[in-house]
């Protein structure tokens, strides 16, 4: 049904984006040092771990047509969230990855908006 309405291009961004997120909340929650190491240089453990299944539940639902914009929007708001709290001594670098991100998931959000 959503996938007959929804363009090629516009479930494959939620694919990618979801296998992605996935991945990445998988990779913490099964032992990812260095992502522990510079999550600890700005925020507790708790915030690691919360984010690493914040990112496995937004990856399944960034998969799921109907759940997508909704999957989307928590994953921004993590991604923000986090982001907030660790932005004060940055290198332009390490901020390609989370504005990429950012800027994809809005897009999607705004294809997948109800």
């Amino acid at each position: 049904m959503f996938f007959e309405t929804t363009p090629f291009w516009v479930n494959l961004l939620g694919i990618v984006l979801g296998l992605f997120f996935l991945f990445a909340g998988a990779r913490k929650l099964y032992g990812w040092e260095w992502g522990k190491n510079s999550y600890l240089k700005h925020s507790p453990l708790w915030v690691y771990y919360v984010s690493a299944v914040v990112e496995v539940v937004s990856g399944i639902g960034l998969t799921l047509p109907p759940l997508r914009f909704a999957a989307a929007l928590l994953q921004l708001l993590l991604i923000l969230w986090i982001s907030i709290r660790s932005w004060r001594h940055i290198k332009v670098k390490s901020v390609l990855l989370p504005v990429t991100t950012v800027l994809l998931l809005l897009l999607l959000l705004w294809l997948t908006r109800p």
